[in-house]
């Protein structure tokens, strides 16, 4: 693979792998690393002729990020599917949302339990096709459904408020 090759693939994922990965880790370092780490690999396995890269990448940074909160050993005692993330204290993501009405909706979705805010990040933000989330969260398609179902109540019931 040539470095024109290599700097199409960046520019063609990077923003959409950012956006998740920083969605996933509220912290606009570790969200770099992340994805460096991720498109290294994406470099490394090109040729492995993946289905859907996107999907795949965005599945090795959730996989990245699961290691990392691991090995840190700071959520050792609460299951993975059910950490609640921070509030964002970077502006970076706010930073991609420009429209207020988008803003006023991206509050409302982190408040969300970790498993309806990530499939509703994927689908709607970053577009992704419920059967590739389902490859991505590790759970069947009904179960995608059926999360984003709920995290869209969830979150009529919020904007109510």
């Amino acid at each position: 693979m040539n470095a024109d090759s290599i700097e199409k693939f960046y520019r063609l994922y990077s923003k959409d792998v950012y956006i998740y990965t920083f969605s996933l880790c509220k912290n606009q370092h570790l969200a770099e690393d992340i994805m460096q780490e991720a498109f290294l690999k994406g470099i490394l396995s090109l040729d492995d002729n993946h289905e859907n890269v996107k999907a795949w990448l965005f599945m090795v940074c959730r996989n990245l990020w699961i290691d990392y909160v691991r090995k840190n050993n700071k959520l050792s005692k609460i299951d993975i599917n059910e950490i609640e993330i921070e509030d964002c204290s970077s502006n970076t993501l706010k930073k991609l949302i420009t429209n207020e009405e988008s803003l006023n909706l991206y509050n409302k979705i982190i408040t969300l339990p970790q498993s309806m805010k990530e499939s509703l990040i994927l689908y709607y933000y970053l577009e992704v096709p419920q059967e590739k989330i389902a490859q991505i969260m590790n759970i069947s398609n009904g179960a995608v459904r059926t999360l984003i179902y709920r995290a869209r109540k969830n979150l009529r019931m919020k904007m109510e408020e």
